[in-house]
């Protein structure tokens, strides 16, 4: 069964490309719709979906809260579109991402940056410079969308075990690297301010838990005082340039634990508080605290204890909260270039795989947020909503089933919930 669906979603997907031409896909050509069912298409990755049944409840946190960040990280979808795969909307008509994702309700797109993709340490996937940066960005600003530029200072994926210095500064001294930090920050930016763009969130390092830029700012947790002191003076060079070209612009510090509570036992603080705690000792120049959540790698937090977390830090560091990313799979099936990272085991007794189950997740996660105490919880932003299976193979994916678009690239129920939780 498994190759019959695999030999079927692969010749879904050669009926999606035209790369054997040399031509890439006009994403917005009007009047072109996919060419089969819609509700059939959701129903193979779901038997269970009945769109007179799927619901998506209002929820009353979110009243009056019009600057609510609705967010989604679509930084793949310009190489996607190389690959000759396409988007579609609800009702099967092809449209540009762009447009899809605003009309469903979101505000904000997320975009990484790495600092060279075709270094020896580079990763070809999204192949994502400058230049592509900036055509994103003005895809966006069409669409009216808001954008959050995500630096990830790094030729490669950055998480907290993995940071690796741009392969141009491994021979850098430390002094080096934070003139060059400043001045990478500040050329990127002036150089979106010449095409008469800008951005309105700008994330200084992804998911900096451990450190950044390794080896210069990795933290030493036998020697956490100078480990922050360099951290700290490595970051506000980011958020010096910042300010100097996009100084309305918000500053977003990241880590993937910052809404996580300890697993051990009795201790409810959350992981990263330390971490805020000493940036704030040094005075860093930030405005957010971006955090991910990813409900399958730390089932020891429960999701209603999230709004307590942002109170936590409310109280201690007095900033604003925004969950930066988090994503949850609709269907266990799988496609023919990769396997999927999400299986069985990750899945959770109350949010069973399938739209709905992904649907009710995000709502539960957003109601969370929008719980806060004083509006400290500002925001939520989904992670790898575009990440679609296509033919090239520096795109290929195990993140597919955790996306807002099914396999051929439609916008799946799930991507409603934004209009309708208001």
């Amino acid at each position: 069964m498994k190759k019959i669906f695999s030999c079927l979603l692969f010749l879904a997907a050669l009926s999606l490309t035209s790369c054997n031409s040399g031509v890439n896909p006009d994403p917005s050509d009007p009047d072109e719709y996919y060419d089969r069912d819609v509700i059939e298409n959701y129903q193979i990755y779901d038997k269970n979906y009945n769109p007179d049944t799927f619901t998506v409840n209002k929820i009353k946190e979110l009243e009056g809260r019009d600057d609510f960040i609705f967010g989604a990280d679509i930084s793949l979808y310009s190489a996607i579109y190389e690959s000759g795969a396409l988007y579609y909307n609800q009702n099967g008509k092809k449209e540009h991402i762009c447009k899809i994702i605003k009309d469903s309700g979101i505000n904000l797109a997320r975009l990484r940056l790495f600092y060279d993709y075709t270094s020896p340490y580079g990763t070809k996937c999204g192949r994502l410079d400058l230049p592509r940066i900036i055509s994103m960005i003005s895809d966006c600003k069409e669409y009216g969308l808001n954008v959050l530029l995500d630096f990830h200072y790094s030729d490669d994926w950055t998480n907290p075990g993995m940071q690796e210095a741009p392969y141009a500064w491994k021979d850098l001294s430390y002094q080096q690297v934070l003139e060059r930090f400043y001045s990478y920050t500040k050329d990127v930016l002036q150089e979106i301010k010449n095409h008469n763009l800008s951005v309105e969130y700008v994330q200084i390092g992804n998911e900096i838990d451990n450190g950044i830029i390794y080896p210069f700012g990795q933290i030493d947790w036998d020697n956490r005082k100078d480990s922050y002191d360099k951290m700290a003076e490595i970051l506000s060079q980011g958020s010096k340039a910042t300010r100097e070209i996009f100084p309305n612009c918000k500053i977003i510090i990241h880590t993937a634990n910052g809404l996580y509570r300890w697993i051990y036992e009795d201790q409810w603080g959350n992981i990263s508080m330390e971490f805020y705690e000493a940036m704030e000792e040094r005075h860093l120049d930030y405005d957010i605290i971006g955090a991910s959540f990813y409900t399958f790698e730390n089932k020891d937090t429960p999701i209603n204890l999230i709004s307590n977390i942002i109170d936590n830090y409310e109280k201690k560091i007095n900033k604003p909260v925004i969950m930066v990313e988090s994503s949850y799979a609709f269907t266990y099936e799988w496609n023919d270039y990769t396997s999927n990272i999400f299986y069985t085991d990750k899945e959770l007794p109350d949010y069973p795989v399938g739209f709905q189950g992904q649907t009710n997740l995000v709502c539960d996660l957003i109601r969370e947020v929008a719980s806060a105490r004083n509006n400290k919880g500002i925001g939520y932003c989904y992670w790898g909503a575009d990440f679609i299976p296509n033919v090239d193979p520096d795109m290929r994916t195990s993140w597919a089933n955790q996306a807002l678009f099914t396999y051929e690239g439609i916008a799946t129920p799930t991507l409603s919930l934004f209009n309708s939780i208001r």
